[in-house]
Parts: C-alpha cells; sequence; structure tokens
C-alpha cells in the first residue's frame, strides 16, 4: 500500500525534473538574438538626472531582456524621464523620487515607475524602472497594446 501511494509523488518529481532539465539549456545559453531595443529618452539639464540616466543604462545593460538602442534604430519600448526630480531631506539623507515612463514606440502609455532612493544610490530606483518595462514588454507581447 505503501508503495501505490508514493508512485504518484514519485511520478511528480519525475516530470518537474524533467521539465527543469528540458528548459536547462536554454536558460545556460546566449542572449536570445534579436533582445527587445529600449530607447532612452532623458529630459535633462540637471547633474543628478544625468547620473541616473547613466544608472538606466547599467541596469538595462544588466537586464539581460533588453539592449539600448542607439538614437537612429527604432525601439521596442521608450523608457521617458521627466526633467524633474523631486529631493527631499530625510534622517537618513537627500532621497529622490524617481519617474519613469514607458510607453510604445507610437507614445502609448504601458507601465511606469515611481521610487525614491537615496540620492547618493540611484542603482534601486533604475533596477525598478527596468523592471516595469520588462512587465509592459510581458503585456506587449501577450495580447496586449
Amino acid at each position: 500500500m505503501k508503495v501505490s501511494q508514493r508512485l504518484p509523488i514519485l511520478i511528480a518529481l519525475v516530470a518537474l525534473s524533467s521539465a527543469c532539465l528540458a528548459a536547462e539549456p536554454a536558460a545556460q545559453g546566449t542572449a536570445p538574438q534579436g533582445q527587445p531595443k529600449v530607447c532612452l529618452d532623458v529630459q535633462t539639464g540637471d547633474s543628478l538626472i544625468e547620473v541616473f540616466a547613466d544608472r538606466l543604462k547599467e541596469a538595462i545593460a544588466a537586464s539581460g531582456t533588453f539592449s539600448l538602442a542607439p538614437t537612429t534604430d527604432s525601439c521596442d519600448l521608450q523608457l521617458h524621464v521627466p526633467g524633474n526630480l523631486l529631493r527631499f531631506e530625510t534622517a537618513g539623507g537627500v532621497m529622490v523620487s524617481t519617474v519613469v515612463i514607458v510607453t510604445s514606440p507610437s507614445g502609448h502609455y504601458l507601465s511606469s515607475s515611481i521610487t525614491a532612493c537615496q540620492a547618493s544610490n540611484l542603482e534601486p530606483c533604475a533596477v525598478r524602472a527596468v523592471a516595469a518595462a520588462k512587465l509592459a514588454l510581458l503585456t506587449t507581447t501577450n495580447g496586449g497594446t
């Protein structure tokens, strides 16, 4: 009786491990050809916005999902950074509120990221903006607009 009770569990484990092993070579392979290209539209005039734009470029490159499109290339997504970052003083130092709006190439709103980070460490805000872009990519590839 015990063997017959364990059999369904054993079959499920074998099925799960087979699915994982089948997916493993694709996960270990190189980046897929034709990664979605992202255009970065930064309304600058402020050194802090330029620093944030640099963190965004680094986060895009590190994402493994996107590549930064040259300005002459067409893009699959556009990331817009408005020209003003709200700064506010806290007990822990200066915080910066960042906004990144993700749109389709035609300008249709897809997603946004509104977050706050330490002015001295804008990387977490950039990573969140790239996550919003990934979500937007998912919705567009799964039948969204």
